[in-house]
């Protein structure tokens, strides 16, 4: 009997851990077909294509970041007063990117984290990195939704933020006081 009881304990501890590290997953497509899903696949499709995009911005082919934004889709700037469509977002970086003032574009993503819906056919991507051109001491952080539309992911959603370390807010909001 304990000899039964330690067999089954084994048994279940197993397929537990296996369960818990499955890297597929079944779901269930809209039209009722269920399919199984390489999720591991599915997150290294995602973050080539943003790896991709970022390569994009950093080269300044500002035509080609078109190919990876969604005509309907919303882009948000630092300033509270950008907020874009697809076509004035393209302008807005043609001015700002385009700029001779501005030198290199090169920053490294130091951290991403993706949160993927049910059906691995939509994810918020939150990427961190430093921007020195616009910010030498101050992290950047781009939250995006991609969706998969055709076969292809492409971003519905972009919120740009600079990112100080909570000892320093008290110090920039000293420094941006408004005198009147």
């Amino acid at each position: 009997m304990k000899r039964t009881l330690t067999l089954l304990a084994l048994v279940l501890s197993l397929s537990t851990l296996v369960s818990c590290n499955d890297k597929n997953k079944t779901t269930t497509n809209t039209d009722g077909t269920t399919v199984t899903v390489d999720t591991d696949s599915i997150r290294i499709e995602t973050a080539a294509f943003m790896d991709k995009f970022h390569e994009t911005i950093k080269n300044k082919k500002i035509e080609d970041v078109k190919s990876f934004i969604d005509i309907n889709g919303l882009y948000c700037g630092t300033d509270p007063t950008e907020i874009f469509s697809q076509p004035s977002f393209i302008n807005y970086l043609n001015l700002k990117l385009n700029n001779p003032a501005i030198g290199t574009i090169d920053y490294k993503v130091d951290r991403r984290e993706m949160m993927f819906d049910e059906n691995n056919q939509s994810a918020v991507i939150v990427d961190q990195f430093n921007m020195d051109v616009f910010t030498q001491n101050i992290p950047w952080r781009m939250v995006s939704r991609v969706v998969k539309k055709d076969n292809k992911w492409i971003i519905d959603f972009i919120s740009f933020s600079i990112t100080p370390d909570n000892d320093v807010v008290q110090a920039i909001n000293i420094a941006a006081e408004k005198k009147e």
